[in-house]
């Protein structure tokens, strides 16, 4: 019986990707950047097909939600362009339905040595944890994905995200497309990101069963410490949230759902 995946695609993570501007829509190198992007989403739903998935759903889950190219997306796969504005994010579209989930252009948390465009959700930003345990996008994403019984299987990006992903997650399988050095990156080719990434998301889908949900234990202290007083000041009126100092709100609860209902809120 095939399996159902679900794939979140980033761009900061992808092959080549070095600059902000290479990000945005309105500049000029985009149209190359998203074009790199989707084509190692599509190398990763070639794996994931090559290893028994039969349903996948692929999330644009940068910016605008309108980066990855429509035609030129594998067409086994449906597309979730723009976004429904739920606290599910970078998520939106998961259910208990699927069998496995997939990040591609994943990139760093905030602060963090040697990484590529390092940010958390927002610029404004520099650190979010959640029971101490740091949280890059991978890890709230990983955690959205585990609410829903849903392990995290595999993950392409930067060499620091891929570290950090090993250490929280376990042994998945990753593909470090580019190392940073400074502002700037090591870079592998773009064919050669490709065909690891095929490679990589089939051996994850054949080790499917050895993978288990990421999940941690409530209650949850969720922090989050801003690059700017203010945003701190404005978040410490959302209900259930404690402003530590200048810069640094926590938010408790049971729930974790309510913790990603304070972050969208909340996050800058």
């Amino acid at each position: 019986m095939g399996k159902r995946v679900f794939i979140s695609a980033d761009i900061e993570g992808v092959t080549g990707v070095v600059h902000f501007d290479e990000t945005e829509r309105h500049k000029d190198d985009f149209t190359l950047f998203r074009k790199l992007m989707t084509g190692e989403v599509n190398a990763a739903i070639e794996g994931a097909i090559e290893g028994g998935a039969d349903d996948i759903v692929v999330r644009d889950a940068h910016g605008d939600a309108r980066n990855i190219l429509p035609e030129e997306l594998h067409k086994q796969a449906r597309l979730i362009r723009g976004w429904a504005d739920s606290p599910l994010g970078m998520m939106e579209g998961i259910d208990e339905h699927f069998d496995a989930a997939m990040f591609v252009g994943y990139h760093a948390a905030a602060d963090t040595p040697d990484a590529t465009l390092k940010h958390t959700m927002s610029l404004r930003i520099s650190d979010v944890r959640i029971n101490d345990i740091p949280m890059a996008e991978a890890g709230l994403n990983a955690l959205i994905a585990g609410m829903f019984n849903v392990p995290l299987i595999f993950i392409a990006g930067d060499k620091a995200v891929c570290e950090y992903s090993r250490h929280i997650f376990g042994p998945l399988e990753t593909v470090a497309v580019k190392e940073g050095m400074g502002s700037a990156a090591i870079n592998l080719h773009p064919e050669s990101s490709r065909e690891l990434i095929r490679l990589h998301a089939a051996e994850a889908m054949r080790r499917l069963n050895t993978f288990r949900p990421f999940h941690v234990e409530p209650p949850y202290d969720f922090m989050v410490r801003y690059r700017h007083e203010h945003l701190a000041y404005k978040a410490q009126f959302y209900p259930g949230v404690k402003r530590v100092d200048n810069t640094v709100v926590l938010f408790t609860a049971q729930d974790l759902k309510d913790c990603f209902t304070f972050f969208y809120y909340c996050a800058g």
